[in-house]
């Protein structure tokens, strides 16, 4: 090919290329994601306790899905980086993160001592058929699951025997990402929250109610939202909080107004609980990076972790059975 040639095919080349953005990531938010920088990670490690709470019983493996199908979190970065760390740091478990939920199959499965579901929304859109029961099956059948955040976020009309198997579906979040938040210690002598050395603490993070199939007593709380503290209750300007109502509309029904907050309930913030013959435990905390790299919180995942993993012996009695055993 001659000079004149081959200019002319650079020229046509680039005058298509021109205007053309790069294919965005549909997976990341809005934005696009911003990654968690150096000096980040650093905090993240340092809030990793030296020592496990509980020594592993065998090689543990852990399965992580990540993947949102409604809102992206860009904080799942930073979440994937803390169990990364985690795994480096402690070695209380083995990680493999599989996003591809076509392959989350029983046999698949077998392989694994728990499930986390990392800050990913509506699995529903994400597991069908044969997955969702594989999912669901290998939790009942013995295995272990660990829940951050977004984690509640899915399921409900559309697969409801997910958000059953967590004990509660996201149902709004009056307690918003740049608000700090009181939060309230239920189990101070609970092993999985040890970490918060007997006292309730402050929080900067975004915090989700739980709706239906939540209901009083269902699952060992271990930490909640303190409705003592006023600017967990009011807004700025003196009034209530208001959310969404707690029925689900049906097609076609228009999204009725808000109502204030129910005080008269309570809104947990970390559980754990039994699910068949399985393990459970879920924390509201994790919008916001900073949650990664706070060490109360970080040891309240890892506690968790462990107690999912099988290897931290925990009291998973719900709080209604306690109550009913105090009678």
């Amino acid at each position: 090919m001659n000079a004149s040639l081959l200019s002319l095919l650079l020229l046509f080349l680039t005058s298509h290329m021109v205007g053309q953005s790069p294919k965005r990531d549909t997976s990341a938010p809005k934005g696009g994601w911003v990654v968690p920088t150096a000096e980040e990670l650093k905090k993240v490690e340092a809030a990793i306790p030296a020592e496990l709470p509980a020594k592993p019983k065998g090689d543990r493996k852990l399965l992580v899905y990540s993947l949102s199908h409604g809102f992206k979190h860009n904080s799942r970065l930073i979440g994937e980086e803390m169990l990364k760390l985690i795994e480096r740091k402690t070695g209380a478990f083995t990680l493999t993160i599989n996003n591809d939920a076509i392959k989350w199959t029983s046999i698949y499965l077998k392989q694994f001592d728990a499930i986390a579901v990392l800050n990913a929304t509506g699995l529903h859109n994400g597991f069908k058929g044969d997955n969702r029961q594989a999912f669901l099956d290998f939790v009942y059948d013995g295995g272990g699951l660990f829940g951050c955040h977004a984690a509640t976020d899915g399921g409900k009309k559309w697969w409801p025997e997910y958000s059953e198997l967590w004990g509660g579906a996201f149902g709004g979040h009056p307690w918003g990402k740049t608000g700090t938040w009181r939060i309230q210690n239920y189990d101070p002598r609970h092993v999985l929250n040890r970490c918060f050395h007997g006292e309730g603490f402050d929080i900067n993070d975004e915090l989700y109610r739980q709706i239906h199939p939540y209901r009083k007593g269902c699952f060992r709380t271990l930490t909640g939202i303190d409705l003592s503290a006023r600017q967990n209750t009011h807004n700025n300007n003196g009034k209530l909080k208001t959310v969404p109502p707690e029925e689900e509309r049906k097609p076609g029904e228009p999204k009725p107004a808000n109502v204030p907050l129910n005080l008269e309930r309570e809104y947990p913030t970390s559980w754990c609980k039994k699910a068949g013959k399985g393990r459970v435990f879920y924390a509201t905390f994790g919008h916001n990076e900073s949650a990664y790299w706070n060490p109360k919180i970080v040891e309240h995942y890892l506690r968790g972790l462990q107690y999912v993993l099988g290897d931290l012996r925990a009291d998973d009695a719900s709080d209604e059975a306690i109550e009913n055993s105090n009678k």
